[in-house]
């Protein structure tokens, strides 16, 4: 399913072959960030999130996956879900297109499970600002 599609490129419903085009091409702060909290491989961490998500979903530019982001809710009776968000360097060709629908995802996200939250590694600057701009409340490292 299409869930936006815009000239620089779409969000659609993701794919196990979105897994295999990402694995070896993951942003070093994520990378890092997915070894940091769980020991994960970008691999791994790519499957489980996929695997685990009630809504995963990829951001493609002409065919090519540069992100896949979802959520995983936290028990099956849950309100509230991790939220997660993994991309190659390929991002920055769509980030401003991106950042503009992102909140809507995030809507969506809500609408299914009042509560989103997550770990984001204190190095990792650039998620943590964006996670500002899309409203999140971050505290203090732990």
């Amino acid at each position: 399913m299409i869930y936006y599609d815009g000239k620089e490129g779409m969000v659609r419903t993701s794919n196990e072959l979105d897994i295999e085009m990402m694995k070896s091409k993951l942003r070093r702060s994520d990378i890092n960030e997915v070894w940091a909290s769980h020991h994960h491989t970008p691999e791994e961490a790519l499957r489980l999130s996929f695997e685990m998500s009630t809504l995963c979903l990829t951001i493609d530019i002409k065919g090519m996956p540069v992100a896949m982001f979802g959520i995983c809710p936290q028990t099956l009776l849950s309100d509230k879900a991790n939220v997660w968000f993994l991309a190659t360097d390929g991002i920055l060709k769509v980030r401003k297109s991106f950042a503009k629908q992102c909140r809507k995802f995030i809507g969506m996200m809500l609408t299914e499970y009042p509560i989103l939250e997550n770990y984001v590694d204190a190095r990792n600057k650039l998620s943590i600002r964006w996670l500002k701009w899309c409203g999140a409340e971050i505290e203090e490292a732990k």
